[in-house]
């Protein structure tokens, strides 16, 4: 009798345990959600900043398709919330599953499909916007930023031509951003400041028509001349010396403050193409035959240089590069390999560095007679820079800045909004998170099932004593 009691109480601990695990697992994953900010322009909400047209509603929308369970409506998705209390023109979207890897802010317009011509001048969106967070090195505006997601986080666009597109399904204006943490997306002018936004101004704060601006502490001048030289080294195959056979390369500045001037291929066995058909990116290719093919498997060295000049005083020249393709050519010229392309982003052959010379003039010394000095001060900003100032008597001042950094990873993807071309947009993190929340909720569900075992277990050993002792009885 008492094995029998036995048998039928572990069999019954078994199935609570398993149970409790299960139910555990979904109840947990279904109340994991993330809030999210947009900081919307006002082309998005207002009919005059779209000549007037009617057709544009106060609405800002969110559309994202993962995990297909718990998707967003059809497209233009959710309608989001203003967030007044945050800023201008920012809305808020709250419930988005933590699965999520990706979401899309629009104006909450839907151009139809086929599209109406009209609508879709209205119909603003932004890119596929990556919800899994930053590695270090992957943000735009900030090559230490580090985080796991962007709940709570704002996204604010660049709204320059380099960040701009038009999606080939909506016909709408597509636009990409960054993501930033509420306390500090008002503090990029590539950004935020690309809104155009009124100035913030405190009671203490008075202003005249005859005063004129001011620019003082601006890091960079008006006048400054820029130069950029991409350099490439390390090119092998299989551990092996190789030559750089081929490779494209994006060179992306802020048209507002900078304008290019010239261009020129350090290479010599190569047939060079630049592109500048699109303000605020210079494309740089170059297509060697096997046997012109140079050799870069050692330090890194120059393949190409630009010249750009500043136009106006800034903080910011919006400079940076990416390799999009690299292919490394044998010694012997008989075979090539692609090291950066498609299937391998990651880019350790190419380095962006940036020179600037600021002959602007300085107040003069109150004395004559200090000699001259040589002071050397490293900076540090976007990436890593040496920056190095010689001040003379003449009361000229000539600075040189030099900035070195490993190709930016922030590539934006192309956008479609139709479901199987956007989940194939969609980062190759999501398995990672989700296997992190997985295994977290399991534990916690485990560890519940075992205390329920335990307590079953003991009730079990009760009941058998208890029959032992009717039996002896």
């Amino acid at each position: 009798m008492s094995k029998k009691v036995i048998s039928i109480v572990l069999s019954a601990a078994m199935l609570v345990a398993v149970l409790c695990v299960g139910f555990g697992a979904v109840t947990a994953a279904a109340d994991d959600t993330y809030t999210y900010y947009f900081l919307a322009p006002d082309s998005y909400i207002k009919a005059e900043a779209n000549d007037g047209n009617t057709n544009v509603n106060a609405s800002v929308g969110a559309y994202w398709w993962q995990p297909e369970d718990q998707a967003s409506p059809a497209w233009p998705g959710v309608e989001m919330t203003a967030a007044p209390e945050v800023g201008e023109n920012v809305y808020k979207i709250e419930g988005v599953p933590a699965a999520t890897g990706t979401i899309i802010f629009n104006a909450f317009i839907d151009a139809g499909n086929p599209q109406d011509p009209e609508l879709a001048k209205i119909a603003h969106q932004t890119i596929n916007i990556n919800t899994e967070g930053y590695e270090a090195g992957e943000a735009e505006y900030d090559a230490t930023v580090e985080t796991e997601n962007f709940n709570g986080w704002i996204y604010v666009l660049a709204n320059d031509e380099a960040h701009t597109t038009v999606n080939d399904y909506s016909g709408a204006t597509t636009i990409g951003g960054n993501w930033f943490t509420l306390e500090n997306y008002k503090n990029y002018e590539a950004f935020y400041g690309s809104y155009g936004f009124a100035a913030e101004t405190t009671d203490s704060e008075t202003t005249t028509d005859s005063e004129p601006a001011t620019t003082e502490g601006k890091k960079y001048h008006a006048g400054d001349k820029v130069t950029v030289t991409v350099e490439a080294g390390d090119i092998k195959i299989d551990g092996a010396a190789a030559k750089l056979g081929a490779y494209n390369y994006d060179v992306n500045y802020d048209a507002s403050v900078v304008k290019y001037v010239s261009g020129t291929d350090k290479t010599t066995g190569g047939m060079p193409l630049v592109n500048t058909a699109k303000e605020g990116v210079v494309k740089l290719a170059t297509m060697a035959a096997m046997g012109l093919a140079e050799d870069f498997s050692g330090a890194k060295a120059p393949v190409y240089v630009l010249e750009f000049e500043v136009t106006a005083d800034t903080d910011d020249l919006g400079i940076n590069g990416k390799c999009t393709s690299l292919t490394a050519v044998t010694a012997d010229g008989s075979s090539t390999a692609t090291l950066v392309g498609v299937n391998n982003p990651d880019d350790p052959y190419t380095d962006l560095v940036t020179e600037v010379e600021c002959p602007h003039q300085t107040e003069e010394s109150d004395t004559d007679s200090e000699p001259e000095t040589d002071t050397t001060t490293p900076s540090k900003t976007e990436s890593k820079t040496e920056s190095k100032t010689e001040s003379k008597t003449e009361s000229k001042t000539e600075s040189k800045t030099e900035s070195k950094n490993a190709s930016s990873k922030t590539e934006s993807k192309k956008n479609t909004n139709d479901n199987a071309s956007s989940k194939s947009t969609s980062s190759g993190k999501s398995a990672t998170t989700s296997t992190a929340t997985s295994t977290a909720t399991v534990q916690t569900a485990g560890t519940f099932a075992v205390v329920s075992l335990v307590v079953i277990l003991m009730a079990a050993a009760a009941v058998v004593l208890y029959t032992r002792k009717k039996t002896e009885e």
